[in-house]
């Protein structure tokens, strides 16, 4: 899935470039499609006026568009919405991993340490994660955090 917050006039559907991390990208396949855009409107996990639309079928997990932001849509049946909080985009500006290259427990860890901090710990900050877990590459240039 893709989503920008404000639509061009006369954008290009072919905006996207691939960034060859995947050894094997014909086995990413994109599933989401305009019922699911339609669930996702509904449930107010984009602020309004952002436009989304679901990838091209061809399209794998593994490129990117200097006019969309790419989303798997499993972070959003997490319960997240967009912009995500800013301590979990600490993560990603520190790491320089994309949104599609992290697998779905870090999502998990992320959301855990974001309410933690939230609730319990205001001065926590994303640089003491790898006090309890090690970042690791699982296979296709995919990334979980490993505990220690």
């Amino acid at each position: 899935m893709a989503a920008r917050t404000r639509s061009h006039a006369g954008e290009s559907a072919s905006s996207f470039i691939v960034q060859n991390l995947l050894k094997n990208p014909e086995k990413e396949i994109c599933s989401f499609d305009n019922v699911d855009i339609v669930a996702l409107r509904a449930s107010g996990a984009f602020p309004d006026g952002a436009v989304i639309r679901s990838f091209d079928r061809t399209l794998r997990s593994n490129v990117s568009s200097k006019e969309w932001i790419c989303f798997l849509a499993y972070r959003f049946s997490l319960g997240l919405r967009y912009p995500f909080p800013e301590f979990m985009m600490q993560f990603f500006r520190i790491t320089g991993l994309s949104f599609a290259q992290t697998m779905p427990m870090v999502w998990r860890v992320l959301i855990i340490l974001n309410q933690v901090k939230t609730f319990n710990v205001p001065d926590l900050c994303i640089e003491v994660t790898p006090i309890a877990y090690r970042l690791r590459s699982h296979s296709n240039n995919h990334f979980l955090l490993f505990p220690l």
